[in-house]
Parts: C-alpha cells; sequence; structure tokens
C-alpha cells in the first residue's frame, strides 16, 4: 500500500519535473558534447565539465531506476518496451563502478590520461544522447498523423545530415589550421553520398575528431538516415506508428509491412555485424609494415571496414590502398572486396542470404526475383571488369607487378568500380579502352537498397531485357515464371535517360569552367554521380564551380534523380476516362 502511495506521489507531481529536468539535460548534454569534441576551452573549465557530466550521468541513472520502480506496467512489460533505456542503464553502472579498471585498460594501451577521460565522459554523453532520442521517438506523436512522401523523407533527411556535417566539420577541433569551406562542404557531401572524392587529404587535413563526423556521416550516409531512426522508433522503442511502418515499407520497395519492419531489423543489425567482423579481421591482417600503434591499428581498421562495407571509397592514406604497404597486403585487400561485394548487394538480399544459411531446410524459403537477378548481374559484371581489365592494362597500369599480382589486383579494381572507390594503382596511367569499360562498370554500379550508387544491376538487367522483348516481338517481360510489372520497365527506362541527361549536362558544365582533358572530366563526373569516388587525380584541381557541381553530382546520384523529381513533383490526378490510343513513329 506505501509503495502504491508512493507511486501514485511520484506519478501525479514528480513525474512531469522530472521530465522537464531529462529534458534540459539532454540539451545540456548535446552543448557540453560538442563543446568537449568541436572547441578548446580554458583547462580550468575542465573540472567542471568534468562535474557536469558526471552529475547528467547521476540524473539518468536515478531518473531511470524510480521509472522502473514506480511504473504501472508490469516490471517484465516495461522492461520489454524500454529495452535500449535498461541496456544503456546497466552500461553506466557497470562504468561507474569499474571506472578505475577501464581507465588502466585504456591506459595500457598508451593512451594518454586526458584521451582515457574524453574517451569515458564521452561514451557516457553518447549513451546519455541515444536515450534521449529513444525517449524523443516515444513521446512524439506528431509524426504519426502526417502523411509524408516517403521520396520527400528521404530526399530532406540527406540534406538534414549534409548541414549537420558541414556545421560539425567548421569546429575548430575538427581540422588543423583554416579548411576553405567549399572543400568541407565538397567532403561533407561526399562522405554522407558515400562518394569518396576528396579535395583534400582527410587524413592530415582533419583532425581525429574531424575524421570521426566523417566516419559517422558515412556509416548514417550508408544506411540512410530514415533507416536509422526509423530502426530506433520501431524497435528501440518498442513500438512504431503505422505510418513508421508504411514509410519504411515504401522506402525499402517490401511488399508487406510486416517484411518491411523485419527486413529493417536485419539491415542495422547486419551491418554492425559485418563491419565489426570486418574490422576484426583488417586489424588481425594489417600491414606489419606499416608502423602505427595498437590504438592506431584499431581505428584504421574500423575506418576501413565502415568505408569499404558502405562503399564509401575514403582512406586515412593520401594515396589510399596504392600505399606501399597496403598494395601488398593481400589478406588485407581480400577482406576490403568482400566488404565492398557485402555493401553492394543490397541489404534485402543479405537477408536473404542470412535466412538461407541459418534456416538451410527451410522448404517455404525462395529467392526473390531481385535477388537472383543481383547474383546473375553482379557475378557477369565482376568477371568483365576482371578480365577486361588484366588483358586491356597487361602492360601498362599493370605493369611491373608478377603474374599473380596482376590477376589479384585487376580482381581487385573490378570490385572497386561497383562504387567501392578504393584504388591500388595511379588511374591516371590507365589506358583509354579500360577507363572507357570503368565508365560503364561505375555507371551501373551496384544493387537496389545497398550502399552503392549508380543505375543499379537490377535496372541494367530490366532494360536490357526489353531491347531482347523488343526485338524478339514479346509484349509481356518475363524472368523465371514470373512477369515483370509495366511501371517497373517504365521506371528502369526513365532512370537510365535521366541518369544519361544528367551525365551529359554535369560533363558540359565543366567543359565550359575546367582546364583539363576530356577523358578526366568524364571520369570525375560519371565516378561522383554513380558515388564511386575514383578519379583520375583531377578533384583537387576542380574550381569552386567544378566542386560545386560535382557536389550536386554526388547528392543527385545518391539520392536517384527519380526519386528527386518525385520529390519535388506534384503527384499528377488519377482521372476515370482514357483517350484513345494512337500510336507514334518511334526509333
Amino acid at each position: 500500500m506505501k509503495r502504491f502511495e508512493i507511486r501514485k506521489l511520484y506519478m501525479e507531481h514528480l513525474r512531469f519535473i522530472g521530465r522537464m529536468f531529462y529534458i534540459f539535460f539532454g540539451f545540456l548534454s548535446v552543448a557540453i558534447l560538442i563543446l568537449d569534441f568541436g572547441f578548446f576551452y580554458p583547462e580550468e573549465w575542465k573540472g567542471s565539465v568534468t562535474l557536469s557530466i558526471r552529475i547528467l550521468v547521476g540524473f539518468f541513472i536515478g531518473y531511470e531506476t524510480l521509472h522502473i520502480l514506480f511504473t504501472e506496467k508490469k516490471w517484465r512489460d516495461y522492461l520489454k518496451l524500454h529495452k535500449i533505456e535498461l541496456i544503456i542503464l546497466l552500461m553506466l553502472g557497470l562504468e561507474v563502478v569499474y571506472e578505475k579498471n577501464i581507465i588502466s585498460i585504456l591506459k595500457s594501451y598508451h593512451i594518454s590520461g586526458e584521451d582515457t577521460t574524453l574517451i569515458f565522459l564521452s561514451a557516457n554523453q553518447i549513451l546519455f544522447l541515444f536515450s534521449n532520442l529513444a525517449h524523443f521517438f516515444r513521446l512524439s506523436k506528431k509524426r504519426e498523423s502526417k502523411k509524408l512522401n516517403p521520396s520527400i523523407v528521404f530526399v530532406g533527411s540527406f540534406a538534414f545530415i549534409i548541414s549537420l556535417g558541414v556545421c560539425f566539420l567548421h569546429f575548430p577541433k575538427s581540422s588543423f589550421g583554416t579548411v576553405n569551406t567549399i572543400d568541407i562542404v565538397f567532403t561533407t557531401i561526399s562522405a554522407t553520398c558515400v562518394t569518396g572524392l576528396s579535395t583534400i587529404d582527410i587524413g592530415t587535413q582533419f583532425t581525429l575528431t574531424g575524421q570521426l563526423v566523417i566516419l559517422l556521416l558515412i556509416q548514417v550516409g550508408g544506411l540512410g538516415l530514415m533507416t536509422l531512426t526509423s530502426f530506433f522508433s520501431i524497435f528501440l522503442t518498442g513500438k512504431g506508428s503505422v505510418s513508421d511502418t508504411l514509410m519504411v515499407k515504401d522506402l525499402l520497395s517490401q511488399e508487406t509491412m510486416g517484411r518491411a519492419k523485419e527486413t529493417l531489423k536485419q539491415i542495422t543489425l547486419q551491418t554492425l555485424i559485418i563491419e565489426f567482423v570486418g574490422a576484426i579481421l583488417l586489424f588481425y591482417n594489417f600491414p606489419k609494415n606499416f608502423p602505427v600503434s595498437f590504438p592506431e591499428k584499431i581505428y584504421y581498421s574500423v575506418f576501413h571496414s565502415i568505408s569499404a562495407f558502405c562503399n564509401a571509397g575514403f582512406s586515412l592514406m593520401p594515396n589510399g590502398m596504392a600505399t606501399e604497404a597496403f598494395r601488398d597486403a593481400e589478406g588485407f585487400l581480400t577482406i576490403l572486396m568482400f566488404l565492398i561485394v557485402f555493401g553492394s548487394l543490397g541489404f534485402p538480399v543479405l537477408y536473404q542470404i542470412r535466412t538461407r544459411i541459418f534456416h538451410p531446410k527451410d522448404h517455404k524459403f525462395r529467392w526473390s526475383l531481385t535477388s537472383k537477378l543481383v547474383f546473375r548481374m553482379s557475378a557477369l559484371l565482376l568477371i568483365f571488369g576482371w578480365i577486361s581489365h588484366l588483358f586491356l592494362e597487361w602492360n601498362i597500369s599493370l605493369k611491373g607487378f608478377s603474374v599473380g599480382e596482376k590477376i589479384f589486383h585487376s580482381l581487385f579494381y573490378s570490385v572497386t568500380t561497383r562504387s567501392g572507390g578504393l584504388h591500388t594503382f595511379d588511374l591516371g596511367l590507365m589506358g583509354h579502352p579500360m577507363t572507357f569499360i570503368t565508365f560503364f562498370l561505375m555507371w551501373v554500379g551496384g544493387s537496389p537498397v545497398s550502399t552503392g550508387g549508380g543505375i543499379k544491376t537490377t535496372t541494367f538487367a530490366i532494360s536490357l531485357l526489353n531491347i531482347i522483348n523488343q526485338i524478339r516481338g514479346k509484349d509481356r517481360m518475363e524472368i523465371d515464371h514470373r512477369t515483370i510489372a509495366d511501371s517497373t520497365i517504365a521506371r528502369a527506362s526513365a532512370t537510365i535517360v535521366l541518369s544519361l541527361f544528367v551525365i551529359f549536362v554535369s560533363i558540359f558544365c565543366l567543359l565550359l569552367t575546367e582546364n583539363a582533358h576530356f577523358i578526366d572530366l568524364c571520369f570525375e563526373v560519371v565516378s561522383a554521380f554513380s558515388t564511386t569516388g575514383l578519379s583520375r587525380g583531377l578533384t583537387p584541381h576542380l574550381t569552386d564551380f567544378g566542386k560545386i557541381l560535382i557536389c550536386i553530382v554526388m547528392f543527385v546520384g545518391r539520392v536517384g534523380i527519380l526519386t528527386l523529381l518525385i520529390a519535388l513533383s506534384k503527384k499528377a490526378d488519377h482521372t476515370a476516362y482514357e483517350y484513345p490510343k494512337e500510336y507514334v513513329v518511334v526509333g
């Protein structure tokens, strides 16, 4: 009875005050995190900042403990609904109890006392922010009542994260010296659109803080902001509105709401698991003749694992994988190839692969037509690029390599042209025939709902089969006993026409402003549109107008020109009548 009275007092009088403090501390937490990572402040402030963070952590632990103790629900139901807060609460509790042990372990790996404190406090801050994010989604009801076009949400989410990235990279602690605003904007868009083109060397121009911001932009850009926010909304907060699920269904092009929710969950978990395993494998295959400290070795492995899986093409080395130590590390490069391929296959395809591996005897399992097309086209393009590069570049860019190395580096190049962006030799040395084949490979790019760019493998496959159908005089397109919808064929054709239009217009504009070889300009535009990130050395030498144009091309290439036009256009009203048909002479 006493517990009931205390709970009633808490719910009626103290809960609202607690929530107000929670919101206030949430804003304070963001401010302190920005101050800690973004700005230089006097040494005498450090004690106050540290104390503020400890008060924040203590408040969070107390707030969540009271919620658990005085909840009206059964404890099991409450914990199921608030699982992210429970996880964070346990992690914070362990940090408080074992703080000295954690600091001593970090110091044993040659991490200084100041860095140790920053890591420890920052971890608390990030956990606190995650808790705020969970509460925000649970308490927000406005999103449920708004019927938003998924295309607008998708395009808007990228624009929003780019704006935040530009702000963060402008912070004093993000760079060494002054970096031009246009270069910061270019780097931010390239990272968010997982392209990899860069006008500056991110390894020397940006501090660890700046590099972490870029890494976060790559991760968010690879998964998509809506994927991450919807994941938190639907799964970490224990529930999701019908509008949330419908939006995810449309964004992921799924047939049913149930499949969309399951696919969304798997997208996020698969990504984190693959990147984690990739980082471990890269760490153990790290080149021994590239001397870095133990923490740097971990950081390099994590950075390149995320960059490779997200098909971002960013590297911390000035020459990327063309750096001698990494160029000769075939184990390291092999893992990068697998990460690039996994990222470019598409999340729904990876989900089906996982299902097949873990449930091999499931008789109800059926490969989707999308998965079949992705496998076939990816294999054909991979083999085509591999053989083409091997024979055309045997005595050009591959000159000086042994036969085994030529075979290996040709395979790596074939993989990386599919939106990977990493390279093991100077692309400026490559002959024109292979450069034109590279245009084609980059233009096709990865697969739908993946971290890769380009028009997508399925788009090219559908358009190719449509041409064959026209030649054979068939009215319907049929693949593996399935009839392809007319809307799919129309969308594929529109995507190809619009992509070529963007590429040709962009090349024409660069010809007016840039003093460079035509082949290099074409390479830059196709690489930007397909978000591949390969370059023949032109990127740092672009004029400001050229950089702005490439930024636009990268953004359009990432969100999709058709998606962008749908977001900007008003939907046509459906009419109940139809005009008489008339055939127009074409071709």
